[in-house]
């Protein structure tokens, strides 16, 4: 629910051009207020984590986001539309970063990361299929109004997250507090991660048009990849730390690097497709390892709730550091940046993993079932 925001900005945008009238201008102003306050509530909820209990954070938070969907629904001044989604944004951020600390808190990060990126896609793709014949059908106030029903679903689950907040201090101070300089690390990594990806994927149509593939075959080929993705989250879930992390981030970084350079030059209809399959499948490999990483040196979760901050930050990055790259030397230069930014990444996550695995770091397990013991609900 808190990273609706994100899946659902595009079929919003051209609800709001062709059913309230808004110029695309406009239309994406209120899209950047959505994320706005999408991304200050991310971080201010990292610095809020040890002060509230976060079941009170997450059920405040969806009636937030109640409340300026209703809103919306009978907004039509740009101005108070762009407030109102605003608002809408700042409840999703919140509960985006408790999800996030709360799955850190688990007793199998990875593989619960796993199963999130995994049900993320399968949200996204229903998303897509579903609300332009609702928004078509129905206007954009259907959409909204959908959105109203989701979170009151979420709000009966608030109640099942871990107790949080100020309870935890003495846990998380045995534990020698967070060691900011590992978290940095896998932070930046998070950061150049989104970077490379979407440097690519804002440009991944344009480099297939480049190359002759018709829109159809680019589509087909970008539908696909969600379906590896979708495998690569499941990889994930499946393997969780039985190998270790930094063998499957090794491997999905050298898929990376292949199918960035099977993409150079006129690229043959097959190779798209499966280039688009196989680094889609990678991308949805590294990062619920980022994750489970950073939940094992951060055992507050400030760095995890940070994550999405961070992740919002490298998607914004991402594009114009390939608008860069093609003023210098076309499509190929994001393909090499993007190479570039992939060994980064997972060299980062080195030390980090490193020292995650160390026995000391170990008490975060003890910490997640004490905290999903205190609301009685046992670990996924």
């Amino acid at each position: 629910m808190g990273n609706s925001v994100i899946y659902l900005i595009p079929l919003l945008v051209g609800g709001m051009v062709s059913d309230r009238g808004f110029g695309e201008g406009q239309a994406g102003l209120m899209a950047s207020a959505d994320l706005a306050g999408y991304a200050l509530s991310t971080f201010l909820t990292a610095m809020l984590l040890d002060r509230f209990r976060w079941q009170r954070m997450a059920f405040t938070a969806v009636l937030v986001i109640i409340a300026a969907n209703v809103a919306t629904t009978f907004t039509y001044t740009p101005h108070l539309f762009a407030a109102v989604r605003f608002f809408s944004g700042l409840g999703c951020g919140v509960l985006a970063a408790i999800a996030s600390v709360s799955l850190g808190r688990t007793d199998n990060p990875d593989r619960n990361f796993g199963l999130f990126f995994a049900a993320s896609l399968l949200f996204g793709t229903a998303a897509l299929w579903v609300m332009p014949v609702i928004i078509s059908h129905y206007g954009l106030n259907s959409a909204y109004w959908l959105l109203v029903a989701l979170a009151v679903l979420v709000g009966f689950v608030a109640a099942t997250l871990p107790a949080g907040g100020a309870g935890r201090s003495d846990e998380i101070r045995d534990q020698g507090g967070i060691r900011w300089l590992l978290a940095g690390a896998v932070l930046a990594s998070i950061l150049l991660f989104w970077a490379e990806q979407n440097a690519v994927y804002a440009y991944i149509e344009r480099i297939g048009a480049a190359s002759g593939l018709s829109s159809e075959y680019i589509g087909f080929s970008l539908g696909l990849a969600n379906l590896t993705g979708f495998a690569g989250a499941l990889l994930v879930a499946w393997l969780g730390a039985r190998v270790g992390r930094i063998l499957p981030l090794a491997i999905a970084t050298v898929i990376q690097l292949g199918c960035l350079a099977a993409l150079l030059g006129h690229v043959a209809s097959a190779t798209y497709l499966v280039a688009m399959g196989c680094i889609a499948l990678a991308w949805n490999v590294v990062n619920p390892f980022q994750l489970s990483i950073l939940a094992g040196v951060d055992p507050s979760g400030k760095a995890l709730a940070l994550a999405t901050t961070v992740t919002g930050a490298g998607l914004a990055i991402g594009p114009a550091a390939g608008a860069m790259a093609i003023s210098v030397g076309g499509y190929s230069t994001i393909l090499y940046l993007a190479a570039a930014l992939a060994v980064a990444a997972v060299l980062l996550l080195v030390a980090p993993q490193n020292a995650a695995a160390k026995p000391k770091i170990a008490g975060r397990s003890e910490a997640g079932r004490a905290g999903s013991h205190r609301s009685s609900n046992p670990t996924i």
